[in-house]
Formats: structure tokens, C-alpha cells, sequence
């Protein structure tokens, strides 16, 4: 029967890929501007990478712009040029169409051989020798609903906190070890040009094994929010790929 075969493929299919995508070289928690862009940069090196995204569709804040006016804005255009966004100049910005970059930014980091599972929230962090080495995840319909579902894991040489401004996996460490991160969590005050460099300049490693990108950085090192300018986001994915990269080399030499 016909409907028997589309369930039989979507399961087969969906499974493989899962299984093959259980141990990584980087799992990146967030499918966001610099989620995807650090995916997108990744894979085109040949790393093996996996997004996984809790909310049904990918782009993080990208679709709505500013106040769901679906315009966003840039200071430059080398990546989105890279992508193939279209873009004006007008006055000293460039702006795009929100969901034309959001889509461009998916499909070239799936066409790069990103793996996104949606759909999947984590939950907890895998922990060996006070090294992050992935992240537990679940189902996030069944997080939604608080039902009490035993979860299961998605290993990587490194992680990727691309979870924008709840720093979520940050926050986890910090919970348990709160001496790591003994300020708050929290952006600070709209300040666009001191954010689009700053959230570039402290993309970083804050744990071993657990980088930060996109605003979680902001979250992470107190700096302020920028509202709908997507460049700095953009090149601190692009920053942490090229970080991790390194690291992926030194110690395969």
C-alpha cells in the first residue's frame, strides 16, 4: 500500500540519518544566523557537522526583522554576496529581504552537508573529564508538554552554543558550576556598534569543548544587543568554524 511505503521511507530514511549522525566533529545547538553560518563554514571544510534546532522552522530571529517588518539590515556584504543574498545599498547600510537570507543561509548550509534535526531540543550536556563532548537531547513536542521522556545523545569533538540570547547551554554549566560564570547572563543595554564588533571579537571557547556564537556571546561576556543588523552574527559563525577548524587540524597532524 502506497501509505505504507511513505511511512516506511520517511522512518528509514529520517533513522539513517540520525544514526549516522550520533557521533561529530561539531554539533552546533541552534540553527540561527551564526548557527548556520558557523555549519555553513564547517562543512565546507569537510567537518562533520549537526544542527539541532528545537523550534519547527530554522533561522532563529532572521524572518521577522525588526518589529515583523521583514527587512534586515548589514554593514557589509561579503558574506551574503557569498551566499547569493540580494542586497541595497542605502544610506551606510545594506539591507536584504529577512526571507530571502534565511533560506539562502539553510540551503547553503545544507548544500555545504549540514545535517539539521528540528524539531530537537537539548536538555542536558554529555560531560567527560570537565570537557563538553555533546549534548542530550529530546523530543521538543514532548519537552513542550512536559511529558517525562528519556532522552538520548548527540556526540562531537567540540559543541557550538548558538542559542542566541538565552545562552542556553552556558546557562547549564553555570547552574551546576556556578563559580565558571559568576555574573549574569545577560545582554546589555542596545548599542549597535559596540555589539556588531564585540560579538566577533569574543566569539570564543568559554569551557573546554563549548564555544559561543551569534548572542549568546552577548549573553555570555555582557554585551549589548544590536536589534536587526545580522553582519556581526554572521562573522561570528564564520569566526568559530575557522576556530574550531584550526583545532580540528592541529590535532589531526
Amino acid at each position: 500500500m502506497i501509505e505504507v511505503d511513505i511511512s516506511r521511507v520517511i522512518i528509514e530514511e529520517y533513522s539513517k540519518r540520525l544514526t549516522e549522525h550520533l557521533e561529530n566533529d561539531v554539533v552546533v545547538v541552534g540553527a540561527g544566523p551564526a548557527g548556520l553560518a558557523a555549519s555553513y563554514y564547517l562543512c565546507k571544510s569537510g567537518v562533520k557537522t549537526t544542527v539541532v534546532e528545537k523550534k519547527l522552522s530554522v533561522g532563529g530571529g532572521i524572518w521577522g526583522g525588526a518589529a515583523g517588518y521583514n527587512v534586515v539590515t548589514f554593514e557589509d556584504t561579503e558574506i551574503l554576496d557569498e551566499i547569493g543574498v540580494t542586497t541595497k545599498k542605502q544610506g551606510g547600510l545594506y539591507t536584504a529581504d529577512a526571507i530571502e537570507f534565511a533560506t539562502a543561509l539553510a540551503y547553503k548550509a545544507k548544500k555545504a552537508g549540514a545535517e539539521i534535526f528540528n524539531l530537537t531540543e537539548v536538555e542536558d550536556i554529555v560531560l567527560k573529564d570537565e570537557t563538553v563532548k555533546g549534548v542530550v537531547v529530546n523530543s521538543a513536542s514532548a519537552r513542550l508538554l512536559g511529558l517525562h521522556v528519556d532522552p538520548f545523545c548527540i556526540c562531537a569533538r567540540f559543541v557550538i552554543d548558538g542559542t542566541g540570547h538565552p545562552a542556553e547551554l552556558v546557562g547549564m554549566l553555570k547552574r551546576r558550576k556556578p563559580e565558571l560564570f559568576p555574573r549574569e547572563l545577560q545582554e546589555y543595554f542596545m548599542n549597535v556598534e559596540t555589539s556588531e564588533a564585540g560579538v566577533v571579537e569574543k566569539t570564543s571557547e568559554v569551557f573546554p569543548g563549548l564555544y559561543v556564537a551569534g548572542m549568546s556571546v552577548c549573553d555570555v561576556f555582557g554585551l549589548p544587543r544590536m536589534g536587526p543588523i545580522f553582519g556581526g552574527m554572521l562573522k561570528s559563525g564564520k569566526k568559530v568554524a575557522g576556530l574550531i577548524n584550526e583545532r580540528l587540524q592541529s590535532s589531526n597532524a
